[in-house]
């Protein structure tokens, strides 16, 4: 993850070819989409960004493309304790400026701004992004799920919630729900509501039982409970879904350890 990962991806990004028309297409939007939900689905395994980055080379249209590079190398440029690398953020930036000297007045383009400066750290940037967008496209979800990532990184958890509650309203298919749904639970976890997340993580689990993270989240939530049986039960669930997932290995040995919950539940909660 993070800088390791850009390692291998940003010099193998510079020898990729980007051909296709200068204008927005219908088609290459339907592609974007695809990409865009890949990377949305990236959880620490390279092959995830790695197919993303092979649909948003079928696009026809470069704006698109390039925004998908962007995409992608946001997601690459996440550490394992969730901050960002400087040289991932960088090269996101310059992509996505690829994008907008062709495209410039695009929400679904310009919202990869807000993300960059949130996780840059530039809060005071991304709230003129933010202010921008709302302004061009009042009912957007991603323009909602940055808003998201905003009130965290100012510590304003309730104003975080309020924003899931919007981004439901405007996600456009079910899996954008579902990770709503997950990213409620974790803000609800924060706010000490553990009862509130767990919901939360099983109704995500009510539409998509196959997903392995998010049977390790219910399995950690258990865990700090107190109720161990059901937490070993969930993420040996999530184990037989996916038994690379680091998470769920990490958790199962220290079950069998019997390691203090609280230390490993905040480390592995915040990945």
């Amino acid at each position: 993850m993070g800088k390791e990962l850009l390692r291998q991806l940003l010099p193998a990004l510079e020898k990729m070819t980007f051909t296709g028309a200068e204008a927005l297409t219908p088609a290459g939007y339907t592609v974007f989409e695809v990409g865009r939900d890949q990377v949305d689905a990236y959880r620490g395994d390279p092959g995830t960004l790695a197919e993303a980055l092979r649909t948003f080379q079928t696009a026809d249209s470069l704006p698109y493309k390039y925004t998908g590079v962007a995409l992608t190398a946001l997601a690459a440029a996440r550490e394992a304790d969730g901050s960002y690398a400087p040289e991932g953020l960088e090269a996101s930036l310059q992509w996505l400026e690829k994008a907008q000297e062709l495209a410039p007045d695009v929400t679904d383009i310009n919202v990869v701004e807000g993300f960059i400066y949130i996780y840059s750290d530039r809060l005071d940037d991304a709230r003129l992004v933010l202010d921008y967008l709302h302004e061009q496209d009042s009912m957007h979800y991603y323009v909602a799920r940055a808003e998201i990532v905003y009130w965290r990184s100012r510590g304003d958890l309730r104003q975080a919630l309020q924003w899931a509650e919007q981004a439901i309203q405007w996600a456009a298919t079910l899996p954008q729900r579902l990770r709503v749904r997950s990213i409620m639970a974790e803000i609800y976890d924060a706010l000490g509501d553990h009862q509130a997340a767990l919901q939360s993580y099983r109704e995500a689990l009510h539409f998509d039982p196959d997903n392995a993270w998010i049977w390790n989240r219910v399995a950690l939530l258990q865990w700090q409970a107190g109720a161990a049986e059901e937490a070993r039960s969930a993420n040996e669930k999530a184990l037989q879904l996916n038994p690379a997932l680091a998470e769920a290995q990490e958790l199962q040995q220290a079950m069998n350890a019997g390691a203090d919950r609280g230390g490993l539940f905040g480390r592995l909660f915040s990945s």
